[in-house]
């Protein structure tokens, strides 16, 4: 591949995790789903292993929980190109939340660091998600959220 062409792809891949912690931050909810294939599909960091599918759900999930003053932090955005159309890659994110209050400044209620495993797919003209894999490594401060397992309906799976 040229390696023109390959740092395209890298650079335009490399904002998709930026662009997402952007979006979800702002509770641009909308913009954040638009970010992966019609298909794709997103695994929760604090629920990991119950991936929701489809634009739709993944829009769901950050537009229907409570009210959140939220910051995240991503770091070490590494991009592998694997195709012409593909690649994957994985970076580290630190979040900052506060459930009680969502005007800044507010204090942490606490720190999660944890990261993704991503695959990029080209739709069209467009650089998107096909899939995210959260993980949680360390925590300090307050509990980690629970969740309980998401319906099969809700993952958008019926």
């Amino acid at each position: 591949m040229d390696p023109v062409a390959r740092l395209l792809i890298e650079h335009e891949c490399a904002k998709l995790p930026l662009l997402f912690a952007k979006y979800a931050d702002n509770g641009d909810h909308g913009a954040l789903a638009d970010l992966f294939t019609p298909d794709g599909t997103y695994d929760r960091p604090f629920s990991p292993g119950y991936p929701f599918h489809g634009r739709a759900r993944i829009q769901a999930i950050f537009r229907d929980r409570p009210p959140i003053l939220v910051r995240h932090l991503v770091t070490n955005v590494l991009v592998e190109v694997t195709g012409e159309t593909t690649a994957r890659g994985s970076s580290y994110l630190i979040m900052m939340s506060n459930h009680d209050h969502v005007t800044p400044p507010q204090k942490s209620n606490g720190i999660f660091v944890g990261g993704f495993d991503d695959e990029y797919v080209l739709d069209g003209d467009t650089w998107r998600f096909a899939s995210r894999k959260g993980h949680l490594a360390l925590h300090e401060g307050g509990a980690i959220p629970n969740f309980p397992p998401p319906s099969d309906e809700a993952r958008g799976l019926s």
